[in-house]
């Protein structure tokens, strides 16, 4: 691979801090590595990569990071959603020595969005500025795939047919890759914000193509509390109920990734006891406290909230979720992986958790609620990018029980591979 060609990227001072910026937060342990075939025939999806907050030219080959053009269309991958964050405050430390993300921090952001530095206007409405801007972003990105040229042919996911559209990826020939927008956090609404003006942001966003959304990311907001600044004790305002029911109402992903527990409960329990019926929602990226006990890990009670609902979690590959060290070695870190899969799939496979759910829906399948979210240039550190992808599931296929039988057959591997993806996200957007 070829390092990234310049001219690609923005020119000027904008793309010299954007490139700065990247190469800078976003680091693998190996990139570039083969398909692998176990996961041939497979539909595979990927529910959080931030490549469009950076402001680099999406399609393009470049040296760092985790994902570019050609890597993802080498990666076997069909769906790929796409995040956009607008506040990334600096975390601190608090008097109890505890590290912290909350609004008082310097906002990261502000060196990926330079300009702004003569834009007028309060904070608050430039993250919705952001949110447009990445917004047209990924619509420059499908525009630009359609050239024969271009490494894959971008599907834009903006309603449930499309789903239908997807495949699994076979043969030689240019890929054609589902993608799909997400927002992290509406930042720029107030607790006390009445119906009319949370029901007319959503649907702003909407219209700007934005498919999947969070009421919060790493840090409490007028919406709800973050599971990385509140102890996990604030829960929804007003506005955030709002908030959830017009994305429940507008066919709208609810992404519940960064939420505090006290969010997850009450959005869940919005989302089940519907007039219409439950509708699913989703922790886009996330690890398991059972395996890596820090605040932005899933509890017990938070995977099977929102398995409840229907939902699922994309399980991430990052070192922050999965908790390894930097001198382990590549076949431990993909074995950690394993470990949160395998402890998610524990904690959802409960005796009284499975009569809980057949009494509810009739049957159930621990398998249907976990997936991938991978967080590739969320500003992490991986142990590989997202030509690693296929050799996650090959992991999965060769872990067992304990019993010598396989712990992921190869119809439930195939649910977790993206199936459950499809399937889940399809239903939200029903």
């Amino acid at each position: 691979m070829t390092p990234v060609d310049a001219t690609t990227l923005p020119r000027g001072l904008p793309g010299a801090i954007a490139r700065m910026a990247e190469r800078a937060s976003n680091h693998t342990d190996l990139r570039d590595l083969p398909y692998h075939e176990a996961a041939s025939g497979l539909f595979l999806a990927d529910l959080h990569a931030d490549t469009l907050l950076w402001g680099i030219e999406p399609l393009a080959p470049r040296s760092g990071g985790h994902l570019d053009g050609p890597r993802l269309a080498a990666s076997g991958v069909g769906l790929q959603v796409f995040a956009a964050p607008t506040w990334t405050p600096l975390p601190f430390r608090r008097e109890d020595s505890r590290l912290v993300v909350n609004a008082r921090g310097f906002d990261q952001s502000h060196a990926l969005f330079p300009t702004e530095i003569f834009s007028r206007g309060r904070r608050h409405g430039l993250k919705r500025r952001r949110a447009l801007r990445i917004a047209r972003r990924f619509h420059d990105m499908i525009e630009a795939s359609q050239d024969r040229h271009a490494p894959f042919r971008a599907l834009p996911i903006l309603e449930a047919a499309d789903f239908d559209r997807l495949r699994p990826r076979a043969g030689p020939a240019r890929p054609e890759i589902g993608v799909m927008l997400a927002l992290e956090g509406l930042h720029w609404q107030r607790a006390s914000a009445p119906r009319e003006k949370v029901e007319a942001a959503v649907d702003e966003l909407y219209a700007a193509g934005y498919r999947m959304m969070a009421p919060t990311h790493r840090f409490s907001n007028g919406l709800g509390g973050s599971n990385e600044d509140s102890d996990g004790r604030v829960g929804l305002s007003a506005a955030g109920r709002r908030f959830v029911k017009t994305c429940l109402k507008r066919r709208i992903a609810l992404d519940l990734a960064h939420a505090s527990p006290a969010v997850i409960r009450e959005a869940c329990g919005i989302a089940l006891t519907r007039d219409e019926g439950p509708r699913p929602v989703i922790v886009s990226h996330c690890g398991v406290k059972a395996v890596n006990p820090i605040s932005r890990n899933l509890s017990v009670g938070d995977i099977r909230a929102v398995a409840a609902t229907g939902g699922m979690i994309g399980i991430g590959f990052w070192r922050g979720a999965m908790g390894w060290s930097d001198t382990q070695s590549f076949a431990e870190k993909m074995g950690r992986i394993v470990e949160t899969f395998r402890a998610a799939l524990a904690i959802l496979s409960a005796e009284d958790f499975e009569e809980e759910m057949i009494g509810r829906f009739g049957r159930y399948d621990p398998h249907e609620h976990l997936g991938f979210g991978s967080d590739f240039d969320g500003a992490v550190t991986t142990a590989f990018d997202v030509t690693g992808v296929s050799h996650v599931v090959a992991a999965l296929a060769a872990a067992d029980d304990g019993a010598g039988e396989p712990l992921f057959p190869p119809e439930k591997l195939a649910l977790i591979a993206g199936e459950n993806a499809r399937r889940v996200l399809q239903s939200a957007l029903n």
